[in-house]
């Protein structure tokens, strides 16, 4: 993973200074969506969250495959790198299928949260946007409330999946019945 690994916040900041344009992934899985948007977006650095070992597993391959030299995984926990990042680093963000932590009682570790989208509107640069995508109901509703708790931070709508690669995550749930709900936040700043 070496040459492909994000060390933290500094390094970041560093190779920022050398990208126009920057994307942020959170949660990546096995890279499906990582891939396409680093193929898309050629002299963009996509910077690329995951924990997971098997899911940078599978991201290393296809960078291996398809030859992509624009990405940077971080595997650690995310809101620690954002929350000591500069402003206005990111132009985009993708949080696809986060998980959903579907107990009640588990609700409080979800990663949508206010208190993490204020964050996140820091690191965006103007017109930056966030898309956000879930298969469930109740975390749909959940991030709805959420963001307008950041209505002084974002502008927010529901939009379609078209134009987006449908994940292995996102296409097992709709093979269980279950609608993709993908929200587009575009960052107010002046």
């Amino acid at each position: 993973m070496e040459p492909h690994h994000l060390r933290g916040p500094k390094e970041l900041t560093e190779l920022a200074k050398s990208h126009e344009k920057i994307i942020l992934e959170i949660g990546f899985g096995n890279g499906d969506n990582t891939s396409f948007l680093a193929a898309k977006n050629p002299n963009a650095l996509i910077v690329a969250s995951e924990v997971y070992l098997s899911g940078i597993g599978s991201l290393l391959n296809s960078i291996d495959q398809k030859s992509l030299n624009n990405i940077k995984i971080y595997d650690d926990d995310v809101r620690e790198l954002i929350l000591n990042l500069p402003k206005d680093l990111f132009d985009e963000v993708y949080i696809i299928c986060p998980d959903p932590w579907p107990k009640a009682r588990h609700h409080k570790r979800r990663l949508i949260k206010h208190s993490f989208l204020k964050v996140l509107a820091k690191v965006l640069r103007k017109d930056g946007t966030v898309y956000i995508s879930t298969d469930w109901e109740n975390y749909a509703e959940s991030i709805e409330e959420e963001v307008e708790k950041t209505k002084e931070h974002f502008s927010f709508k529901q939009i379609s999946n078209e134009g987006m690669p449908i994940t292995r995550f996102q296409q097992r749930a709709i093979n269980e019945g279950r609608h993709i709900h993908t929200f587009l936040l575009k960052v107010l700043k002046k």
